[in-house]
Order: structure tokens, then sequence, then C-alpha cells
């Protein structure tokens, strides 16, 4: 019994080291949201959009946002696909590979596709300059998430040029 019970108490600090690691659901949900908010104020100051602008810009900025998330996720979740398959130690067809391959192709020129009709629709409501200035916004936002979450500095902390 006492074995037992020594044997439960390891395990559960063992276990609660492990949970300490993955951050709460909610917690993920709340950096998203300090990341969304961060680059919209990134955005709103690169871009320079004037309130009318705003007003026509934001909504068709998250539709295509949301286009671009979800055909990112489908693109990657092909290439889990495909590195699955090579990487499972049976014998391999060409046939197959070359359809999965066709699949990750195709949502790679599908999100070319998504560029270009949005930038048709940014430049329908902006002046070329302010679209170009989106996409700078777009690139360097990107970069310096990416230079943040390597430093470990938390996505809240305001983005300095």
């Amino acid at each position: 019994m006492k074995k037992l019970f020594i044997l439960l108490i390891t395990l559960s600090f063992a276990f609660s080291g492990f949970a300490q690691n993955e951050p709460p659901r909610q917690q993920k949900s709340h950096t998203y949201q300090q990341i969304q908010s961060a680059k919209i104020a990134f955005f709103t100051t690169e871009i320079q959009l004037t309130p009318k602008e705003a007003e026509e810009f934001w909504p068709l900025y998250n539709e295509y946002w949301r286009e671009r998330e979800m055909l990112m996720r489908r693109t990657q979740e092909s290439m889990r696909v495909i590195t699955a398959y090579v990487k499972d130690g049976s014998p391999k067809t060409e046939p197959e590979l070359v359809k999965l391959m066709g699949v990750y192709i195709s949502n790679l020129t599908e999100e070319g596709s998504i560029h270009k009709t949005y930038f048709e629709k940014f430049y329908k409501i902006l002046p070329v300059e302010k679209v170009a200035r989106l996409y700078i916004a777009e690139e360097q936002f990107r970069m310096k998430m990416i230079r943040q979450f390597r430093s470990g500095s938390s996505p809240a902390v305001p983005l300095n040029k």
C-alpha cells in the first residue's frame, strides 16, 4: 500500500510538470487576440488609412485573412500527409505520391490566386501606394513576430519599428 501511494504521488508530480508546459486553450486564445490587436495597431500606423478607407478596408482584409488562414492550414495539412507517407517506411507508389504532391502544389497555386484576387479588391478601395504599404506591413509584422517569438518576448510587447 505504501509503495502504491509513493507511486501515485510520483506520477502526479510527473504529470503536473508536463501539464504546465502546455498553456491552456484560453491562454492561447488570449495570445492570439493580443497578436491580432498588435497587428491592427501596426497596420493602422503603417498603411495610414483615413477613417473612410479603414471602414471599407478592415472587413475586406478580415475576409482576405480568413481565406488565407484556411488555405494555409490546408497547405500545411497536405505537407503533413506527404511527410507521413514518405517517412512511414512502407513501399511507395509513384502515382500516389504524384497525387499527394498535386494537392500540395494546387494549394500553393491557390494561395497565389488569393493574393492576386485580393490585390485587385484592395486596389478598388485604396490608392495603390496604400496597397503596397499593406503588403510591406504584412511582411514587416510577420518578421517582427518571428523575432519576438525567437527571443522569447511576449506578443503583448508593443512592436517597435
